[in-house]
């Protein structure tokens, strides 16, 4: 008996490739069932009309949403405790030549706090933070503060762009104080007046003058929202 040997490795060589790619394809498809599983484990978050991140529970009354005009205030008293606060301020040794390695340099922390007691003029910075219109709003609950500033002019037949600016973390409304001119007034800069904003800042929730949440859960995606 004859037995061809190139037939015999053709076959051999296609079942292998079957083999191959009848594997190729049920792994694909586990692939996708596994993801497809996972993906429905998401974190179940409160419907945004439902949260209440308010003290006790959630009154049956509506909430009064009425916008209040907000300004920053200081007081002598204030700024006494803030100073005696400073002046009983601790200091660890700092790591030899570890720079900020682990955390801040107490050598360069010693140098913030002198800053803060005998230079900063924090009357002078309240001023500035009053620079533009501020105001508070309950939300779900809690106070939260914004910064909202229209165009003082807009070019005939123009509107103004809604642009709301959300700071992260860790940071505040002010990051954005040098850019706001340039988006509410770009013509007396020197710019384009063809795209005109009014800028809304909010303060995020636990953040500046905005009230933090007095129950837990509260994750980033709520706070955008």
């Amino acid at each position: 008996m004859r037995v061809n040997c190139s037939n015999l490795v053709v076959t051999v060589f296609c079942s292998s490739l079957a083999g191959i790619m009848l594997l190729e394809v049920f792994l694909a498809l586990g692939a996708v069932i596994i993801y497809f599983l996972l993906s429905k484990k998401k974190e179940e978050t409160l419907p945004f009309k439902e949260g209440w991140w308010g003290k006790g529970q959630k009154p049956d009354a509506e909430e009064d949403t009425t916008i209040r005009p907000f300004k920053v205030e200081t007081t002598e008293e204030e700024l006494s405790d803030l100073f005696r606060r400073l002046d009983q301020a601790r200091f660890t040794e700092p790591l030899e030549s570890s720079c900020f390695h682990y955390g801040t340099n107490s050598v360069y922390l010693r140098k913030v706090v002198s800053y803060w007691k005998n230079q900063f003029n924090w009357k002078k910075q309240v001023e500035v933070l009053n620079k533009y219109p501020q105001f508070k709003t309950k939300i779900q609950g809690i106070d939260i503060h914004f910064v909202h500033v229209k165009p003082p002019r807009l070019p005939e037949g123009r509107s103004a762009k809604p642009l709301l600016m959300v700071h992260g973390w860790p940071g505040s409304f002010y990051e954005f104080y040098k850019i706001i001119p340039l988006l509410t007034d770009p013509a007396s800069h020197g710019l384009s007046d063809e795209h005109v904003f009014e800028v809304i800042c909010p303060s995020i929730p636990g953040y500046g003058f905005s009230e933090a949440p007095h129950k837990k859960g509260m994750m980033s995606e709520k706070k955008v929202s």
